[in-house]
């Protein structure tokens, strides 16, 4: 019989990791978290947590480690050559939030296989108030076993888990997702930027497609957030990193994006760090 998860390390603890925290102390795990700002570590402390000092700390004991970092290139320097991987026992679980490279994914279930660690892709779709609200949906990668035994952990903070296939599943459909998002973000923009220049308010116009033939979320996001360029503003460098990402698995698999790279060109352009 596959052993319960009741230990959860936490590597990530900013905008998405923090509420996860919340919710996993809250669903009754025993959390650690590697952390590094005082005023953080104090404030988890109060929460339950218990805050270690080194990165491979988060190993020793525990039934799973969750990644929840920003970047895809953070979570092969933490995992690969931080020494995570080699620390983790035998038994345990890795699982992948961040959103990244299917061959990163890979690369550390390959690593950790030979000793009995399973791996698991599972990034999410949607912000930090789905995940501190338990209503976020994940798409998950991994070998069956190692899947159904993160369920637990998982239903403490989602609300629909899909699971499609092999490790690295999970971030073929969450760059698929963020694609198909950053293109309705730039036609989100064009269709403001002719409401404007039709006399139309955007953001009345966004309000009012919302239950119209042309409605999206990118457009909802327009009318929550009260203009396109709050929009830009708050997803902007998110949807450039995804986009990168996408763009580079997709030319490592022989794959073409296709009209996505046409309409997302210009966001990449608009999206670009200074």
């Amino acid at each position: 019989m596959t052993a319960v998860i009741r230990t959860i390390g936490v590597v990530g603890t900013g905008e998405m990791g923090r509420p996860l925290v919340d919710r996993l102390v809250g669903a009754g795990f025993e959390v650690a978290a590697y952390v590094r700002r005082p005023e953080l570590r104090e404030e988890l402390t109060a929460a339950g947590v218990e805050c270690v000092d080194k990165l491979t700390d988060l190993a020793a004991g525990r039934d799973a480690v969750i990644v929840y970092v920003y970047s895809d290139e953070q979570v092969h320097d933490l995992v690969l050559e931080g020494g995570l991987a080699d620390e983790m026992e035998p038994g345990s679980t890795l699982i992948i939030k961040t959103t990244g490279s299917p061959r990163t994914a890979e690369a550390i279930a390959a690593r950790v296989r030979p000793r009995g660690i399973g791996v698991v892709d599972a990034p999410g779709s949607g912000g930090p108030n789905q995940v501190a609200d338990g209503t976020l949906t994940i798409f998950v990668g991994g070998e069956e076993q190692d899947v159904e035994r993160c369920r637990p952990v998982f239903a403490s903070y989602t609300s629909n888990v899909v699971h499609f296939g092999p490790v690295g599943s999970g971030q073929k459909v969450k760059l698929l997702n963020n694609l198909l998002f950053g293109a309705h973000v730039q036609l989100a923009l064009e269709a403001a930027r002719l409401s404007s220049e039709f006399g139309i308010d955007p953001v009345q116009l966004a309000t009012t497609l919302h239950t119209c033939s042309g409605a999206s979320y990118s457009l909802d996001l327009i009318a929550a957030m009260g203009s396109a360029d709050a929009l830009v503003a708050g997803a902007g460098r998110f949807i450039y990193k995804d986009v990168l990402v996408a763009s580079a698995v997709a030319d490592d698999m022989g794959a073409s994006l296709g009209a996505i790279a046409t309409v997302t060109a210009p966001l990449l352009e608009t999206t670009r760090p200074s």
